[in-house]
């Protein structure tokens, strides 16, 4: 039939899209009290609208799959590229819209989910988006993004998650923090306004320095260790310190929401750096023990050098008569 290998994965992408635009239509934004009244009907006419374009989009390239006309000009060329592209832009607006802190349609005013079909539908499918642009460069270019980020160091895939992460972090608690305490210093709500700065200065800081240390792999093709091993240690106590406040009560990521669940997997990243440096470190110490057993071995040249002769050998045996 013509299929691609991520023909699978565009199959499981309608299923979610249509998931997402059947919880999306059945939001009741009058009658449900977690949601913004002034900005509900809004929010829900856009996701939506992204949801249902989505689904027929997607349902487009799984009928190029099977007509080999379209399949021609579409499965593999640049059109699915773009596709796939616009596809996962709309991702991240149904994101943005049904997971987005006191607003989102799938959370209440503190933040947390209460409509786990469409909050874990909406970040699964632009997972998934990013999964399709990820087969299509290596069908189409030859380009395995997975492999090369392993090569660059084992700790490369980590570092690129940890930015992914704290830019969420970062956002998240800066629009928590805008929304909540941008009043006067009396009216603040402490310490929920203050553990908010908190993660907010984790989050850019973080986002900082994962930038940092992914520039120095692409361009130099790796980071210096103790600048790593440094960096990541620093990041570790930092979210370490982010999970205790706040994650914690009266923390604006008590909620179980987007910062509540990002903060966790930074924290967790940061432990997947750690035993990546680690790992590094072991390897490096191997190769350098062989290399040292290598170079005092000697050579088969300096064996033939220093062997005894053919013609000394026979020069010094008597002949023997029998």
């Amino acid at each position: 039939m013509g299929k691609t290998p991520r023909f699978r994965l565009w199959t499981f992408y309608a299923v979610l899209s249509l998931v997402l635009s059947i919880s999306i239509g059945q939001v009741d934004t009058d009658a449900n009290e977690n949601i913004d009244d002034e900005h509900g009907a809004q929010d829900k006419a856009w996701g939506l609208a992204l949801a249902i374009l989505s689904f027929l989009t997607i349902l487009f390239v799984l009928f190029a799959h099977l007509i080999q006309s379209l399949r021609s000009k579409i499965i593999d060329h640049k059109a699915e590229g773009i596709i796939i592209c616009i596809l996962i832009a709309m991702s991240a607006g149904i994101v943005a819209i049904v997971s987005g802190p006191e607003r989102g349609l799938a959370v209440d005013k503190d933040g947390a989910v209460f409509i786990g079909n469409m909050y874990y539908g909406s970040w699964l499918g632009f997972v998934t988006g990013v999964a399709i642009l990820s087969s299509f460069l290596e069908s189409a270019y030859g380009l395995d993004v997975a492999y090369n980020m392993r090569t660059r160091s084992s700790s490369f895939t980590y570092w690129t998650g940890l930015l992914v992460s704290s830019i969420i972090v970062l956002a998240t608690s800066a629009d928590i923090y805008n929304r909540n305490c941008d009043v006067p210093n009396e009216e603040k709500r402490q310490p929920f306004c203050s553990r908010s700065v908190i993660a907010v200065v984790i989050g850019t800081l973080a986002v900082i320095m994962s930038f940092a240390i992914i520039g120095m792999k692409i361009t130099l093709g790796a980071a210096p260790f103790l600048i790593e091993i440094g960096l990541g240690f620093l990041l570790f106590i930092m979210y370490i310190v982010e999970i205790a406040y706040v994650t914690d009560i009266e923390g604006p990521g008590e909620a179980l929401g987007n910062l509540y669940y990002t903060s966790w997997g930074s924290f967790l990243l940061t432990l997947g750096i750690g035993k990546a440096c680690y790992e590094d470190y072991v390897e490096a110490q191997i190769i350098m023990e062989q290399q040292r057993h290598s170079s005092n071995r000697p050579s088969l040249r300096t064996v033939e050098m220093r062997g005894p002769q053919l013609a000394s050998v026979d020069e010094g045996v008597e002949e023997v008569d029998i």
